[in-house]
């Protein structure tokens, strides 16, 4: 276990009084630790935003095993402040990026820091009246449970979740909220329902009767969701749907191959299937003029393959170039949480990508990359990363070439 460092020693005057430049990473991460703890909002924010670009664009759990709980706990601290926008939306970052960086913990480990970090995270999403802090602390939330809760606190997220998009946030503290931020709290909420869906219902031991009761009760609202002003809003619930009917119909393919010779065998359909593909056509082919051209060209596009996944069973294909090499993700199991990722790793992205254990588990592939020594660069110059999506019918979940 590495040794606590402090790194207000790196900072001590010279007999000249100037400070000591710090240009070690490590170095300055743990000063930036130290610096939460002042009283000056500006000092804090700035520490964040250091502790944000270095958790990012480096793996960083060595240097903070031993002071995970304190981390942590600063984190809370600032998240939960009220004096600045800023300082809570870092924070709430700040906490996936951790999250994100655990390796070598039981899961006995991460559930327990999961669970001094749910409370804050739900109260600020529930209680607070900012909508910037509202957003990134559901993205958080939804990332965290994704990476580390239990199967029955995924459950409960999901259903919290849902709760605030089936009610229009009716317990949320949303009524000083304009139109357009509404309107963002329930884009941000259906994208992280889709992620805990993928979290409970893709992986694991899946009971088919769950997940389809799953299905029928949010279906309908997904399906209101379509009609929705607001672009973003019609596709983060298209694109559910699609996730919803993948793992629906690789059930029914399973139970095809088993049951092939079983006769009377009934089948679940959705009861209004007919209403559900007609309406995804239309926005497939969506030709309104009171829409921007680009936001009909982006809805067409994804409506496309939302149609091919609901209709055909045809999974859409997104291919990551990274130093030469394609790492091909298939499915919207596949391709929604890795999105959530590359959202909260930002330009780290593709760092993590190659060197990120977790990232490597979860998604099931390998980069061939194995030194750390020449992963922990911070020279990216060398590096080539680049993204393509398609769809193709097929049954394997990730292929590397």
């Amino acid at each position: 276990m590495p040794v606590k460092r402090s790194a207000k020693s790196v900072s001590k005057s010279t007999g000249d009084d100037e400070p000591i430049e710090i240009t070690n990473w490590i170095d300055k991460m743990h000063k930036a630790f130290d610096d939460l703890s002042e009283s000056r909002t500006s000092t804090r924010e700035e520490s964040l935003e250091i502790i944000v670009n270095v958790f990012a664009c480096h793996r960083v759990f060595d240097h903070i095993e031993s002071r995970l709980e304190e981390i942590l706990a600063l984190f809370k601290k600032s998240l939960m402040r009220n004096s600045s926008t800023k300082e809570a939306c870092l924070a709430a970052r700040a906490i996936a990026l951790t999250f994100i960086n655990l390796e070598d913990l039981s899961e006995s480990e991460g559930d327990d820091l999961y669970r001094k970090i749910l409370k804050p995270l739900r109260s600020r999403i529930k209680d607070c009246e900012d909508i910037d802090i509202k957003v990134n602390s559901l993205q958080t939330l939804a990332l965290i449970t994704y990476i580390a809760a239990s199967d029955i606190d995924k459950q409960l997220v999901r259903e919290y979740i849902f709760d605030l998009i089936e009610t229009d946030g009716a317990e949320f503290s949303v009524d000083e909220l304009s139109p357009h931020d509404m309107d963002r709290l329930l884009f941000e909420a259906t994208r992280a329902y889709g992620l805990l869906y993928a979290a409970s219902f893709t992986s694991g031991f899946v009971d088919f009767e769950v997940l389809w009761e799953e299905v029928e009760k949010v279906m309908p609202v997904h399906e209101i969701m379509l009609e929705s002003t607001d672009k973003d809003n019609r596709i983060a619930s298209g694109e559910n749907i699609a996730l919803m009917f993948e793992t629906v119909n690789i059930f029914l393919a399973a139970d095809d191959e088993e049951d092939e010779e079983e006769d009377g065998m009934v089948k679940p359909e959705y009861d209004n299937m007919d209403g559900l593909i007609h309406t995804l056509k239309g926005l497939s082919l969506d030709s309104n003029r009171h829409r921007a051209k680009s936001d009909r060209a982006e809805q067409k596009s994804v409506f496309r393959d939302i149609v091919k996944s609901v209709e055909e069973n045809i999974k859409p294909v997104e291919e990551l170039k990274i130093n030469g090499r394609v790492l091909t993700f298939r499915g919207w199991a596949k391709i929604l949480p890795l999105n959530a990722f590359r959202r909260c790793l930002g330009q780290g992205f593709q760092y993590h990508v190659k060197a990120n254990p977790m990232m490597k588990e979860i998604f099931r592939y390998s980069t061939g990359f194995s030194s750390r020594h020449q992963l922990d660069s911070d020279d990216d110059s060398g590096d080539e990363i680049g993204f393509r999506r398609w769809s193709t019918k097929i049954d394997e979940n990730i292929t590397l070439k």
